[in-house]
């Protein structure tokens, strides 16, 4: 099982199962996904940041940085 961030068109974000990489391909080929708050069905996927170790037993979340937002805080993948 693999998780994805995935986003519409509208700029909704929400995460999804699939079994596999190539499942989320073959219903996004399909359009089979939709937006579980517009049904959109113009989805892909969002970037997302890798889990690193801290080596504390803890994890920490990488920020991502995909320079699209203009300010600080308005970037919704940065939450």
């Amino acid at each position: 099982m693999i998780v994805y961030s995935l986003r519409c068109a509208k700029g909704h974000a929400f995460d999804e199962w699939f079994a596999s990489g190539n499942e989320y391909d073959k219903m996004a080929a399909d359009g089979a996904l939709s937006c579980p708050e517009c049904g959109d069905t113009n989805v892909v996927k969002a970037i997302m940041a890798p889990r690193v170790s801290s080596g504390t037993g803890g994890e920490v979340a990488a920020e991502p940085s995909c320079g699209s937002c203009a300010q600080e805080g308005a970037c919704p993948w940065a939450a």
